[in-house]
């Protein structure tokens, strides 16, 4: 059955039925949901709370892929369906929702695409009959920018690793130094990204640094550190940010030097407002080096010396 034939019974539906709760996070026991939707520039999401067709319907799905496809109360907020990518069909099977769109979801630009796919992803994953989605692109599987297939989406897909639910989502550049080919020098990049404001600005620097240049599409550049590298924590105080890495940090994801990798998380850091130094330290502990000589005790400022 097509998208459209099915809302219009879902229409019918709502008003045949009483509105209960469907028993998930997002919705209280009246079947409100929270739908999610971006603003009408494409740099961030916000969500309204709306009463919805409850779990006792046939078609929960459909009455949320409606919910999308209409504007929001707020003014300054548009529907995450619009017009242009109006969903060809749905299925939904063993809690998995897949959702066909046109080739025109393809021209979306990376921002609105990532923070439409937020919204639908976000909304759809609140009724337990739904516990991951997946996105179809004129029947093939949605890709990303470096062509590696995104695959099904969870509710945890949009929220930050401290547990905290996701509430925005927004652009903003990002300094982030790599290395050349010799791995002696560092090379800036200025990135505009999308990021979950939930994250704190150096936490996302870092863990993006950490990502290596395929992350951000840069193919000039190579990484400093190596990708199996965990930030286990970052915290600023007194302008000194102090960020603790596990031990596979001391890796080097190829020939690169000692101060190239410490000093493009330095430098990345004193890039952001309000850091001024840096203090690295291995599973918690400043005692020994980082990799060969340079002490995990000191602090250290940017070094613009080694920018090229």
């Amino acid at each position: 059955m097509r998208l459209k034939d099915k809302l219009n019974i879902i229409m019918l539906i709502l008003c045949a039925v009483i509105l209960v709760s469907c028993g998930s996070r997002g919705k209280d026991e009246t079947g409100i949901y929270k739908i999610f939707y971006p603003d009408k520039g494409y740099t961030s999401i916000s969500s309204e709370e709306r009463k919805i067709i409850s779990e006792n319907s046939a078609d929960p799905a459909g009455a949320l892929i409606q919910a999308l496809c209409e504007a929001p109360g707020d003014s300054e907020g548009t529907a995450a369906i619009s017009a242009d990518i109006y969903p060809d069909s749905y299925m939904v099977k063993d809690k998995r929702v897949e959702i066909g769109f046109p080739k025109a979801y393809l021209d979306m630009d990376s921002t609105r695409e990532i923070l439409v796919r937020a919204s639908i992803v976000e909304t759809l994953t609140q009724c337990p009959e739904i516990l991951s989605v997946a996105f179809l692109v004129d029947g093939r599987e949605l890709k990303n920018s470096d062509g590696v297939p995104v695959g099904d989406m969870t509710a945890d897909s949009f929220i930050n690793n401290t547990g905290v639910e996701l509430n925005s989502y927004a652009r903003t550049n990002v300094t982030l130094y790599f290395t050349d080919i010799n791995g002696t020098v560092l090379k800036r990049y200025d990135e505009d990204l999308v990021y979950n404001t939930n994250i704190a600005m150096e936490k996302f620097a870092l863990e993006t640094l950490i990502g290596g240049p395929a992350n951000v599409n840069e193919q000039d550049a190579f990484p400093t550190l190596a990708p199996d590298a965990k930030l286990l924590s970052v915290t600023v105080k007194d302008r000194i940010a102090y960020a603790n890495f596990d031990a596979a940090v001391r890796e080097k994801p190829y020939n690169v030097s000692e101060e190239a990798a410490l000093y493009s998380i330095v430098n990345t850091l004193t890039s952001i407002p309000g850091i001024d130094q840096v203090q690295i330290s291995i599973e918690g502990s400043t005692e020994g080096v980082f990799m060969d000589q340079m002490k995990l005790e000191s602090l250290y400022e940017r070094n613009d010396e080694l920018i090229k």
